[in-house]
């Protein structure tokens, strides 16, 4: 049987995975944009100095690349656009 992530999301809630790790999630919603983490154990067990620097390096990437899309997200809450792209009463 194939395995599926579910994610549950309360109504009216977006969620999309950022980063090339899928350890976090953005949660974007009328109230503002969250950074979620997906799972509990962020890292594989490290036994060098270089291991645990390369893999904490790859969160901050992927943090930073969570950072990106909530910036995105709220700069779209702030336009009060329904949907982005669409023009708003001080645009037209």
């Amino acid at each position: 049987m194939a395995r599926r992530a579910m994610l549950n999301l309360t109504p009216g809630m977006e969620a999309r995975m950022t980063g090339i790790l899928g350890k976090f999630h953005v949660e974007h919603n009328v109230h503002g944009a969250r950074a979620v983490a997906r799972s509990l154990q962020l890292t594989k067990d490290c036994a060098e100095d270089s291991e645990i620097d390369s893999a904490i390096q790859m969160l901050k990437d992927d943090l930073d690349a969570c950072a990106k899309e909530m910036k995105r997200l709220v700069k779209v809450n702030r336009s009060a656009s329904l949907f982005e792209g669409w023009p708003t009463d001080t645009r037209i």
